[in-house]
């Protein structure tokens, strides 16, 4: 027996009876690998998505993370995501989460710290890491909440990994297969870039000790990774039952050419880079055998250099392609053309705000006239769903700036009616509408929430005037929800007992009540400058 033993996966029954075993049957049945994947290995990772399993199969990172695993020698992985009740079991072999000697959980949006909680929950696994014993799962958190402020999960979690999976994962798999005790793997990691233990790293005296900043870096993919062979993230496993259903998603590109204030993607991400157009078209060959339908994702898609060549050869290879939202200087009449020729009618663009002089302080200076010209490309091109997406609550927003999102849309409608009335089809322009959450490391990572009478308020005038806009419909952000990922955004390791009384069920609207005086100053004070900001310790010297 391997000293390592305790991180292969037990094959045996759980430490105690599963109650409702959640049966992944039909849902693996639908699955497609893009190439086989063999749950068995010499060690396997527990890897969790703490949302649905719609949610998590459209996850790229969790599908890039899924095929990294299988991609170093003698691991394998079981994936786990938040359906059903009682203990998870795995997709693969229905195998018990609490069987496993690390758990890797992918966390993209805060709102799924109390997912996470209730699947440890669920499997009788400590919640806090010091009530962890040798015999439990190591709990390993990554993905974008890991790296904007890991202090609100710190409690609970063992190791957070910061930066690109590419960079991290072969330390973290080399200790967990290298080392024979949880105590082994923290402290050999600890002293790993890259990753932060907080059993080991303690922020305040971390912040004390600059020099150790350079141990927590983020590791994200460099230009010079993303042009080599094999640093193309794809998807592993098509599937009917996602957002993107039975499409390959392919990864275009990393971070952004705009530095948007608002936005952690810009700033925690680096500097704009893309992959090789030759890879890209080169993946092409191995989505072929599962399916004809692409999606084009990345921070930034329009504006790879090469794209309407990416898109038009798809098209020529039979290829139904898609993309996510796209800057809208990055519009364009080939860009288009190629998207509606396969098929495509829906296109995805975020001005963010009504008012030019409001967009130039987001360091967004698109001008509405621009906006507009875009807008006639989309319909002239035959599309028929517009998707905008706006935030409310921006630090020197007013109510007129609110009303020009409602110009904004009336006038977008203008230009659709004109352009689609010959064709008989009259499509429909949806406003999304969300409120500002400073988030850390960003241009507003100091600002406080907006009162939230003032957002009711604002939020009341975009829903009634959109209702008196035929073909525009909108969606709006609950002002309690933004308060509440507002605090546990920013808030430090004192949010322990206010998430894991949400993990037993209590809702928001009792927490904001009752965890007020904590929670208030966090969301409504703005922190002024030169005043050290408790995420800061992650900053990479």
């Amino acid at each position: 027996m391997k000293a390592a033993s305790r991180f292969r996966k037990i094959m045996k029954s759980p430490r105690k009876p599963v109650r409702t075993r959640q049966s992944w049957s039909g849902h693996r049945a639908a699955e497609r690998p893009v190439e086989p994947f063999s749950p068995h290995g010499s060690y396997t990772l527990a890897l969790a998505y703490a949302n649905s399993y719609h949610v998590g199969m459209s996850s790229l990172a969790l599908q890039r993370v899924y095929a990294l695993v299988h991609a170093e020698g003698g691991w394998s992985a079981e994936r786990f995501f938040a359906d059903g009740a009682g203990e998870p079991v795995s997709v693969e072999l229905e195998t018990p989460l609490s069987a496993f000697g690390a758990i890797a959980f992918s966390v993209s949006f805060e709102g799924d710290y109390v997912n996470l909680l209730e699947m440890l929950n669920r499997s009788g696994i400590p919640r806090r890491r010091r009530g962890r014993a040798d015999g439990d799962p190591l709990v390993i958190m990554g993905g974008a909440c890991a790296a904007i402020n890991p202090l609100p999960m710190a409690e609970f979690i063992d190791v957070f990994t910061l930066g690109a999976a590419e960079n991290v994962l072969p330390d973290l798999l080399s200790a967990l297969s290298g080392e024979s005790s949880r105590s082994a793997v923290l402290e050999r990691l600890a002293s790993r870039p890259g990753f932060f233990v907080p059993a080991h790293h303690h922020p305040e005296s971390v912040r004390e000790r600059g020099g150790f900043f350079k141990k927590l870096a983020k590791l994200e993919l460099s230009e010079a990774q993303m042009r080599e062979p094999g640093h193309l993230p794809t998807t592993a496993i098509v599937t009917p039952h996602t957002e993107f259903s039975d499409k390959f998603l392919l990864e275009m590109s990393r971070g952004c050419p705009e530095k948007c204030r608002y936005c952690w993607a810009t700033f925690g991400m680096g500097r704009f880079r893309w992959h090789p157009t030759e890879f890209i078209l080169g993946a092409l060959d191995r989505a072929r055998p599962v399916t004809d339908q692409l999606g084009f994702v990345a921070t930034a898609v329009g504006d790879h250099p090469e794209l309407e060549t990416i898109l038009e050869s798809a098209n020529q290879m039979g290829f139904r392609t898609s993309v996510s939202s796209v800057r809208i200087p990055a519009v364009t009449e080939g860009v288009l053309a190629a998207l509606a020729a396969s098929g495509d009618r829906s296109i995805t663009l975020a001005p963010e705000t009504g008012s030019d002089e409001l967009r130039v302080k987001l360091n967004k200076p698109v001008p509405n006239s621009l906006l507009l010209e875009k807008v006639r490309l989309i319909f002239r091109a035959r599309f028929t769903q517009l998707k905008l997406y706006f935030i409310v609550g921006l630090p020197g927003e007013t109510d007129r700036d609110v009303e020009e999102i409602l110009e904004l849309a009336r006038q977008c409608r203008a230009i659709m009616l004109e352009e689609l009335a010959p064709t008989g089809v009259i499509g429909n322009i949806h406003l999304g509408v969300n409120i500002l959450i400073p988030k850390p490391f960003t241009g507003y990572q100091r600002d406080s929430v907006e009162d939230p009478e003032i957002l009711e308020a604002r939020l009341r005038i975009l829903r009634k005037g959109a209702r008196r806009i035929p073909n525009v419909s909108i969606s709006t952000m609950p002002v309690r929800e933004a308060v509440w990922q507002a605090y546990i955004t920013k808030a430090g390791t004192d949010a322990a007992d206010v998430l894991e009384l949400a993990a037993e069920g209590a809702g928001v609207a009792r927490l904001l009540r009752e965890f007020r005086e904590r929670i208030e100053p966090e969301v409504f004070r703005r922190n002024p400058a030169g005043e050290r900001l408790r995420w800061q310790f992650l900053r990479a010297g």
